[in-house]
C-alpha cells in the first residue's frame, strides 16, 4: 500500500460488523476506520463485567495462571499485570521474511473485528489503540511462516510487542524500523495491557483469517488473469468454439458454469475457428469446468472468511458471566479452504502449461511447429514451453496439504495446530507460479496469432493490443526471458 486513502472513513456502531469489504478498504486500501462512542460501551460492558468476575477469585487460563503446558501454574496478583506485558515480549520467536504491510493491517484488523463483541473481555482504550495504530499506518513486522504453535502466538506476540515499543515494524517503503522509534515519530505512548489484555492479543486466529482475506484476493484477480489468456490461446489455437457456447453451458446445471462460459463466450466472440481440427484437446475444451471450479473454491474461502469475521475466537472468552476455555482459535476451515483454492489454483496451472505445448505442435493449430516462420534452423518458442515444465515441477510439489500433520509442543499440552500462516505461504507462491506459467502460455498465444497473421476478435481486442506491445513477434531466435517478464507484469497490473 502506497499510502493512506485518509478521504473514505468506515464508521462502525455497534449494529454494524467489521465485514470482509471494511477489513479489505482499511487493509489494503487504506481507508480510515473509525470507532463510534455506542460500539466502544459494548465493549466497555464486556470488559467492566469481566473485570467483576475476576474480582470474585476465578482462576482463568492466561490471566492468572500461566500459558500452555504451564496452565497449572497459579500467578500470585502482583504478577498478573506483568505476566499479560510478558506473554507479548517471551514468545516472539520469529524472523524475516515478514508479511507485506497490507498484511499485516489485515492482522490487525482482523483482531480488532473479534474483539468488538466485547466476549474478549478487552478494554476500550486496546480497541481504540489498534483503530488509531491502523489509521496512523503503524505496521508490525510479523513472520510470514514457522509458526507451529497451536492458536497464533508466535506472529501475534511480533504484531502486538510492538503496541509496548518492543520489536520491528514496518516503514512505507517497508524497511524495518525500531518499534520504539515508530510510536514516538507518532506522538504514541506505549500500551501496558490491562487485564487479560495479553493474551486476548495472543488468542484467536487473526492471521487466518487475514491472510485468507489477502490470498483470496489475490487468486480472484488470477482467476480473472486466466479467464482472459485461456480465451486469449483458444483463439490462438484456431479450436471449435463449441464448448464455449451457451447450449453447451445449458447442459451443466451449474449457474456458476454458465457464468464462466458468458465470460469465454464473449470473449471470443466473432473469432474464427480454423477448422483444422473437428475437436481441440481436452485441455482446451475443459476449460470451463477448471475455471468453474476455481471459482467455486475461491466462493466457499470467501464464505468462511465472512464466517470467521462474525466469531469470536478468543480462548478463553467471557460469555454470560463465564470464562470459556475452547478451541475456538483453531481455524481450520481457513487453513484447509486455502489449501483447496491452492489446488484448484494448481490445477489451472497444470491446464495452462498443456496449452502451451499443444500450441507449439502443428497437428492441433496447423501451424509450423514450435511456432517459428523457420523451421529446421530456427528453435522457436519450444524453450517457453521447457521453462513452464520446470515451473510446473515446482508447483506439483506444493500441492501436498499444510493443514495436515500434527504434532506435539508445549510438552504435549498443544498437540493440534492448523498451519494457517504454512498454508498461507504455499497458497502466495503458488500463485506466483501460476502466474509465470500463465505468462508462458500468453507469450506462446501471442506468437500464434502473429503467425495467423488474424485479428483478435473484439471481445479480445484490448488485450491484445496490450500484450503486442511488449512482446515483439519471434521471427528470428532471440532471448525470451524479458518477453516473459514483460507478460508476467501485465498479469500482475491493472492495465487488463
Amino acid at each position: 500500500m502506497a499510502s493512506l486513502n485518509l478521504v473514505r472513513v468506515i464508521s462502525l456502531t455497534k449494529d454494524a460488523d467489521l465485514t470482509l469489504e471494511a477489513l479489505e478498504a482499511v487493509a489494503f486500501e487504506g481507508a480510515t476506520l473509525s470507532l463510534e462512542t455506542e460500539l466502544l460501551e459494548v465493549v466497555e460492558a464486556g470488559h467492566a463485567a469481566m473485570l467483576a468476575a475476576l474480582g470474585t477469585g476465578a482462576r482463568v487460563y492466561g490471566v492468572t495462571t500461566g500459558m500452555g503446558y504451564l496452565a497449572g501454574t497459579d500467578l500470585v496478583p502482583a504478577d498478573m499485570l506483568t505476566h499479560q506485558r510478558n506473554l507479548l515480549v517471551g514468545r516472539a520467536a520469529g524472523s524475516p521474511p515478514w508479511l507485506e504491510r497490507a498484511e499485516a493491517r489485515a492482522v490487525l484488523t482482523a483482531r480488532l473485528a473479534n474483539f468488538l463483541s466485547g466476549h474478549a473481555g478487552v478494554s476500550p482504550a486496546l480497541c481504540s489503540y489498534i483503530t488509531e495504530r491502523l489509521n496512523d499506518d503503524f505496521v508490525p513486522a510479523i513472520p510470514r511462516r514457522a509458526a507451529g504453535s497451536a492458536g497464533e502466538v508466535l506472529p501475534l506476540a511480533h504484531a502486538f510487542q510492538t503496541f509496548l515499543g518492543i520489536g520491528t515494524v514496518l516503514g512505507p517503503d517497508g524497511a524495518p524500523e525500531p518499534a520504539a522509534d515508530a510510536l514516538a515519530k507518532r506522538g504514541a505512548e506505549p500500551y501496558e495491557p490491562a487485564a487479560k489484555e495479553g493474551v486476548a492479543l495472543l488468542a484467536g486466529a487473526p492471521g487466518a483469517l487475514a491472510l485468507a482475506a489477502a490470498r483470496r484476493r489475490e487468486a480472484t484477480t488470477l482467476a480473472d488473469r486466466l479467464s482472459r489468456v485461456w480465451a486469449y490461446a483458444i483463439g490462438a489455437l484456431g479450436a471449435p468454439l463449441a464448448p464455449y457456447d451457451q447450449a453447451t453451458a445449458s447442459l451443466g446445471n451449474d449457474p456458476v458454469l454458465t457464468s464462466v462460459i458468458e465470460d469465454l463466450g464473449g470473449y471470443l466472440a466473432g473469432a474464427a475457428p480454423t477448422g483444422f481440427a473437428l475437436q481441440a484437446p481436452v485441455s482446451f475444451r475443459v476449460i470451463p469446468q477448471v475455471a468453474t471450479h476455481l471459482r467455486r473454491a475461491l466462493a466457499r474461502l470467501e464464505d468462511d472468511i465472512r464466517l470467521a469475521l462474525g466469531a469470536v475466537t478468543d480462548s478463553p472468552a467471557f460469555v454470560g458471566g463465564r470464562f470459556i476455555g475452547n478451541g475456538a482459535f483453531h481455524a481450520i476451515e481457513l487453513a484447509a479452504g486455502m489449501d483447496t483454492l491452492g489446488a484448484a489454483v494448481i490445477r489451472s496451472g497444470e491446464l495452462a502449461a498443456q496449452h502451451i505445448h499443444r500450441l507449439l505442435d502443428h497437428r492441433f493449430s496447423g501451424l509450423p511447429d514450435q511456432l517459428t516462420p523457420h523451421p529446421g534452423p530456427r528453435s522457436g518458442l519450444i524453450v517457453v514451453q521447457k521453462r513452464a515444465a520446470g515451473v510446473l515441477n515446482e508447483l506439483r510439489r506444493l500441492a501436498s496439504p499444510a493443514s495436515v500433520g500434527l504434532t506435539d509442543t508445549s510438552l504435549g499440552q498443544e498437540d493440534a495446530m492448523t498451519f494457517g500462516f504454512e498454508a498461507a505461504e504455499k497458497l502466495r507462491r503458488i500463485e506466483e507460479l501460476v502466474i509465470e506459467i500463465a505468462a508462458c502460455e500468453l507469450v506462446t498465444a501471442r506468437q500464434a496469432w502473429a503467425l495467423r497473421g488474424l485479428p483478435a476478435p473484439p471481445g479480445l481486442a484490448a488485450m491484445a493490443a496490450l500484450v503486442e506491445a511488449v512482446v515483439p513477434p519471434v521471427n528470428e531466435d532471440r532471448p525470451l526471458g524479458g518477453d516473459i517478464e514483460a507478460a508476467m507484469r501485465l498479469l500482475q497490473g491493472n492495465e487488463l
